[in-house]
């Protein structure tokens, strides 16, 4: 992550705002003051604004001029400019450590930008004037992440935060009921059921309007580069969870596992002492419960037994205990191969795949 180790946000300003206080001190305006040091009035405007370098001949005119000594002027100017090229030195590296190619790609910022304007759109983005300020706010944010990844990848923490922040957005623009871990619990089996429906497009409107019931914003959001993130659980806002998936491997016994293995951390744990600076996410044991408490949705623990008996032998008592039990067959299919008694790569049929385009 880009550090702000040496930074100091205090703002230093340009000579020009000493320049202002002593032409209203001896009554120059704008176009006297540029005559006085041999500047059009132009320049003379731009040496008021800090986008003319204070040469060592301005310096000796203001001298003339003010009775301020050349010396000065020449410090203050250097130590503006020190200043500026360390806010523009932090500004760079801060975007650079920002995944903003795929920002772009995903509609999250506008294409095609560069420089100052690149910088100040992705500060929009975080809702901040300054990276200081987006400093200052990130160290001191303490916001709850639980987030399942792959261990295949390497978490960068920019790009979580960054997809959070854009997970956030859309949290607060849906409405829910208040949080309610009780409703949420009773709520699973009507969860569960759409496990069976194949369109995306018909399960997530069912599946976020019973959430929202029990006061969970259901966030479908793709990652950025850098965020392994499958899932996460938190609290944007006070008595509203919000439940995001990012749907990252687009097949039907990911998605669902990894459902109620969010939900499994809303009605087991503490979600709402939350933080993201650091994104330590939850104990293993915490994250050992949230995978128990999935599993044991999807094949409740009354067909357990029967479940230990299948094997990759017999396919047919695969689909019909799906059947049996009102979940998909890459759902069963998916928890036998987990439980490491079918390979990987067997029955991949099974499994329904979904289009990135049919999630919203």
């Amino acid at each position: 992550m880009v550090s702000d180790n040496g930074f100091n946000p205090d703002w230093v300003s340009a000579p020009g705002d000493t320049i202002i206080d002593l032409m209203d001190e001896h009554g120059f305006n704008e176009e006297e003051l540029s005559k006085r040091v041999g500047l059009s009035l132009i320049k003379g405007r731009e040496l008021i604004s800090g986008e003319l370098i204070l040469t060592e001949k301005i310096a000796n005119k203001l001298e003339s001029l003010f009775d301020v000594s050349a010396t000065f002027w020449l410090s203050r100017e250097d130590k503006y400019r020190q200043h500026k090229d360390a806010i523009i030195r932090q500004n760079n590296e801060w975007v650079q450590s920002l995944p903003t190619s795929d920002m772009s790609k995903l509609g999250w910022i506008p294409k095609g930008l560069s420089g100052n304007k690149k910088v100040e759109c992705c500060l929009s983005f975080f809702g901040v004037s300054s990276v200081p300020e987006w400093f200052n706010y990130y160290k001191n944010k303490q916001t709850a992440i639980a987030f399942r990844k792959s261990e295949a990848f390497r978490t960068e923490e920019m790009a979580v935060i960054t997809w959070l922040k854009k997970a956030e957005y859309i949290s607060r623009k849906q409405r829910t009921y208040a949080w309610d871990k009780e409703i949420l619990k009773g709520s699973l089996e009507d969860l569960r059921k759409h496990s069976l429906e194949p369109d995306p497009k018909v399960f997530l409107p069912a599946i976020r309007s019973i959430l929202a019931d029990a006061g969970v914003a259901l966030v479908i959001l793709p990652t950025p580069k850098g965020c392994p993130a499958s899932g996460a659980t938190c609290f944007f806002e006070h008595g509203k969870a919000t439940l995001i998936m990012s749907f990252r491997y687009l097949r039907d016994d990911h998605f669902w596992f990894t459902l109620f293995h969010e939900v499994g951390h809303l009605v087991l744990h503490n979600c709402e002492q939350h933080r993201i600076e650091g994104m330590s996410g939850l104990s293993e044991k915490e994250e050992q419960e949230a995978n128990e408490f999935s599993s044991s949705v999807l094949i409740p623990p009354a067909y357990r037994a029967e479940f230990d008996t299948l094997t990759g032998r017999n396919w047919k008592n695969i689909i019909k205990f799906a059947r049996k039990i009102g979940v998909s067959k890459g759902i069963v299919l998916g928890q036998l191969q987990h439980a490491q008694r079918i390979p990987f790569d067997h029955f991949a049929k099974f499994k329904v795949k979904y289009n990135r385009e049919d999630l919203s």
